[in-house]
């Protein structure tokens, strides 16, 4: 297959058609290159909007540029590492069944792979464009609050290589679309709503990993930042899941449109590393339809990100979510402390930070790229210091042992949360 048909939930009561998504091959099924024609129809309808920024709404058929062979919009619906893995590791046990199935996956490929219920944001698929043709990858894609300890067996076996078949089937209809590197799975919590199961891995050693990111999403929570609702479950003895609420989706389940910061910046795969905060502020001034308060946002979060050394701060570690009449920053995500030190894995302020050494005073250096006075940028960056201060006794409430959290001590610089703390 290398064309589908694309629709968007959330314009209407049901999917509206988009358009036509297709692909170009080299080498097997490595993506080459894509084109995209938004449907008349659509770009008549009064709800339209572009899918991503490369994607503005136009008649003629766009295409993809040399360094990136899929459009934005369509990569945040794809998954990303872990799931790529699952939907990888499931095609290779059903090649053994049927040899005729290529040998590699492609972009393409891993895009309609994952399961339609839970893929990201507000895109589907279909073969044609009529309802004659079912959704691709239609299945029941999500797990039960009470599987929730099989689940995690079940990501244990397969972390340690020791998954059989039905343990992939399992994990190919259960975690799929959820991204990141550490294991997930989407399941349904007790008023039916969807969350995801943030699992468990057998290389966190001494640390309830998942236990530490409850304690960050408890502060940003505490410190006015936008989080999404969650809750921490135990695992055992010494380790936890931890349960949060699909943002991308309504009460009710209908879908939102997401795309990441990366899409929003027009980043590809491996050219993320010397864009700054500084830059996505720049282009969620553009794309925001309230930016004085997503800026206002946005620049907490940094502070939040310097004060507990949250390094895994990647671009696609950030998203917007679709509003009425344009984007609005997604809740906070994937937010934790970090032991290690000087390696260069987050992303600088602006174009004077070291990443390896982010400084407070950088931020309240570029207060002005993000809309603030000087005033208001010292009492945002001051608000949440207030609140990391007291990461010991959240710690205590999150029930985190003494160990860990003297273990832990060094992701919260002192020095940096005395001069946030400072601030007049």
């Amino acid at each position: 297959m290398n064309r589908v048909e694309v629709y968007l939930d959330g314009l209407e009561a049901g999917p509206v058609h988009v358009g036509a998504l297709e692909a170009s091959f080299t080498g097997g099924r490595a993506l080459a290159s894509s084109s995209f024609q938004y449907a008349p129809s659509y770009l008549a309808h009064p709800g339209r909007y572009a899918l991503s920024p490369d994607l503005p709404l136009a008649t003629g058929r766009l295409y993809t540029d040399e360094t990136r062979p899929q459009f934005g919009a369509f990569a945040d619906a794809a998954p990303d590492e872990w799931g790529r893995k699952i939907v990888e590791a499931d095609h290779a046990r059903r090649r053994t069944l049927d040899p005729t199935m290529p040998a590699q996956l492609g972009p393409f490929d891993l895009l309609l792979g994952v399961a339609d219920r839970t893929r990201m944001g507000a895109l589907r698929f279909r073969a044609g464009d009529s309802s004659e043709h079912p959704w691709l990858s239609e299945d029941s894609g999500v797990a039960r609050l009470h599987e929730l300890d099989h689940v995690v067996e079940v990501a244990r076996r397969y972390d340690a290589n020791e998954a059989t078949d039905d343990d992939l089937a399992y994990l190919s209809d259960i975690a799929t679309s959820a991204g990141g590197a550490r294991s997930k799975a989407n399941v349904l919590i007790a008023n039916g709503q969807l969350a995801i199961a943030k699992l468990p891995h057998s290389k966190d050693g001494v640390f309830d990993v998942e236990a530490w990111e409850a304690l960050a999403l408890t502060i940003a929570g505490r410190a006015g930042l936008a989080v999404p609702r969650f809750n921490r479950v135990p695992a055992g003895a010494s380790t936890s899941v931890l349960l949060a609420h699909r943002f991308d989706r309504t009460i009710d389940g209908s879908r939102i449109g997401y795309i990441s910061a990366a899409t929003a910046m027009s980043i590809g795969e491996h050219e993320g590393r010397s864009v700054t905060y500084v830059d996505f502020a720049d282009a969620l001034a553009e794309l925001s339809e309230n930016p004085a308060a997503d800026l206002r946002e946005l620049y907490g979060r940094v502070a939040l990100t310097v004060l507990i050394n949250n390094v895994d701060d990647h671009w696609r570690n950030h998203g917007l979510l679709r509003g009425r009449t344009g984007w609005r920053l997604a809740p906070v995500f994937d937010l934790n402390p970090s032991r290690s030190r000087g390696v260069i894995t987050s992303r600088p302020i602006s174009a004077d930070d070291d990443p390896r050494r982010r400084d407070l005073r950088s931020l309240i250096a570029v207060a002005d790229a993000f809309g603030l006075s000087g005033a208001s940028a010292a009492a945002v960056v001051r608000g949440v210091g207030e609140q990391v201060a007291h990461w010991r006794d959240v710690a205590r409430e999150r029930q985190i042992d003494s160990g860990q959290i003297e273990a832990m001590a060094v992701a919260f610089d002192e020095q940096q949360l005395d001069y946030a703390l400072g601030l007049v």
